[in-house]
C-alpha cells in the first residue's frame, strides 16, 4: 500500500509541477558595446551566462564566444579569466589555443567562419557578500604569448540578484487525525511549486505520504499540510525538507528543524481476570454474609416461635 501512495504522489507531482526552465542571459558584444576592442586579431562577440541573475553565495556557468576577426590564423592565444571580488573559481581559469584560424583559412576548412570561433567555459562563485547589481567579469587575452605586453582586458557584465527565498514552519496541531505543519514564506521573493517532505530520522515514522504538493508561495503567503505521524511522545523535534524553484529558474532545497509534540494516544488499561475478580468480590462477600445472617434470622424466629 505504501508503494501505491510513492507513486501516486511522484506521478502528481510531474503533472502538477510547473515547467520553470533556469534563465540563460546572453550579451552580444559589437563596436558599441564598452569592452569592444578592435585592435586586437580576437574579438569576445557573445557572453553567455547561467542562472540569470546570479545569487550570492551561488556557483553559475559562463559561456565567452571569442572570434579571431582578421584573415590571418592566430597561433598560440592565452585567455585568462580573473577571480577577483566578488567571483572566484576553483576551475582552471588559463585556456592555451596553439591555432584559431583566421577568415580564410577557416572558410576554407569548412566553407563557414566556424572554425575562427572559440568558445571559452567557465565555473565561477559568486561571494556571499556580493552587492546586488552589476559586476563585471575581467577576461584577459593576449592573441600573442611570446609577447605578455599584448594582453588586452575585457569586462564582461554579470548581473547579480537575491533570487532565493527563505521559510518559517512552525506545528500547529497534533491529533489522533495527524499532525499539521504551517509553512509561511517569509523571505522577499516567490517560491514556485513548493514542496515540503519528511527526512528520513530516528524515532519517524509516517503512515500514508511523506511528502505533499504545496502550489507556489508569493512573499507573506501560508499554508497548511498534515502528516500522519505515528504517536511518540518522546519525540521533540522533526526533520523537514522543503523544495522550491526560485525566480531564476533554479531548484532549491531548505532543510528545517522544527520542535513537535506529538499525539500520544491516553493509556486505558486493559481488563484482566485479576481486575475482573478485584470489582466482583466485594459483591460476592455481600451476598454471602447476607445468606448467613438470614439463616440466623429464620432460626432466632423458630425458637422464639
Amino acid at each position: 500500500m505504501k508503494i501505491i501512495w510513492y507513486l501516486l504522489g511522484i506521478i502528481s507531482l510531474f503533472l502538477v509541477l510547473p515547467a520553470v526552465p533556469a534563465t540563460l542571459n546572453q550579451v552580444t558584444f559589437n563596436d558599441t558595446s564598452p569592452s569592444y576592442i578592435s585592435r586586437s586579431n580576437i574579438e569576445v562577440q557573445v557572453l553567455k551566462y547561467d542562472p540569470y541573475p546570479v545569487s550570492p553565495g551561488e556557483w553559475f556557468d559562463v559561456w565567452i564566444q571569442v572570434q579571431n576577426v582578421k584573415e590571418e590564423d592566430v597561433t598560440n592565444a592565452v585567455f585568462e579569466l580573473s577571480s577577483e571580488y566578488p567571483f572566484s573559481s576553483t576551475d582552471t581559469l588559463i585556456r592555451n589555443y596553439n591555432l584559431i584560424s583566421g577568415k580564410i583559412n577557416a572558410y576554407k576548412m569548412s566553407h563557414n567562419y566556424d572554425a575562427s570561433q572559440v568558445v571559452l567555459k567557465y565555473r565561477v562563485k559568486v561571494a556571499d557578500n556580493a552587492p546586488e547589481g552589476t559586476s563585471d567579469l575581467k577576461l584577459k587575452i593576449n592573441d600573442d604569448k611570446n609577447n605578455p605586453s599584448a594582453g588586452f582586458i575585457i569586462y564582461l557584465p554579470i548581473t547579480i540578484g537575491k533570487t532565493k527565498t527563505d521559510f518559517d514552519i512552525v506545528m500547529q496541531d497534533s491529533t489522533i487525525q495527524g499532525t499539521s505543519f504551517a509553512i509561511s514564506n517569509i523571505g522577499d521573493n516567490a517560491a514556485i511549486a513548493v514542496t515540503l517532505s519528511v527526512e528520513p530520522q530516528d524515532n519517524v515514522a509516517i503512515k500514508g505520504p511523506k511528502a505533499t504538493i504545496l502550489g507556489n508561495l508569493a512573499p507573506g503567503d501560508f499554508t497548511t499540510v498534515t502528516f500522519q505521524v505515528s504517536p511518540n511522545s518522546d519525540l521533540e523535534e522533526m526533520k523537514l525538507k522543503i523544495a522550491y524553484t526560485d525566480i531564476a529558474g533554479v531548484r532549491n532545497e531548505v532543510e528545517k528543524i522544527v520542535p513537535v509534540s506529538i499525539y500520544s494516544a491516553p493509556f486505558i488499561p486493559k481488563k484482566t481476570s485479576a481486575g475482573f475478580i478485584s470489582m466482583i468480590l466485594p459483591a460476592v462477600v455481600g451476598l454471602i454474609l447476607g445468606i448467613i445472617f438470614a439463616g440466623i434470622y429464620r432460626k432466632i424466629r423458630k425458637r422464639k416461635s
